[in-house]
């Protein structure tokens, strides 16, 4: 019984490492940068949103 099961990891990896080597290599690293610098912009496009309504809500009451 424990030689099938060895045997059964065996083919397991076998299969696992096939399928990894169709993969594309990919670069974490890139993938890392270009997501932080997406979600830094979006942060800084949300403050500056946030900085033109606070602008603007004060301008209207200064005419009020």
């Amino acid at each position: 019984m424990l030689v099938v099961i060895a045997l059964l990891q065996l083919i397991m990896i076998g299969i696992l490492l096939n399928i990894n080597s169709k993969l594309k290599p990919r670069d974490y690293i890139a993938d890392a940068m270009e997501r932080d610098r997406r979600i830094r912009e979006e942060r800084e496009k949300k403050q500056q949103m946030e900085l033109w309504s606070h602008e603007a809500s004060a301008g209207s009451r200064d005419h009020s």
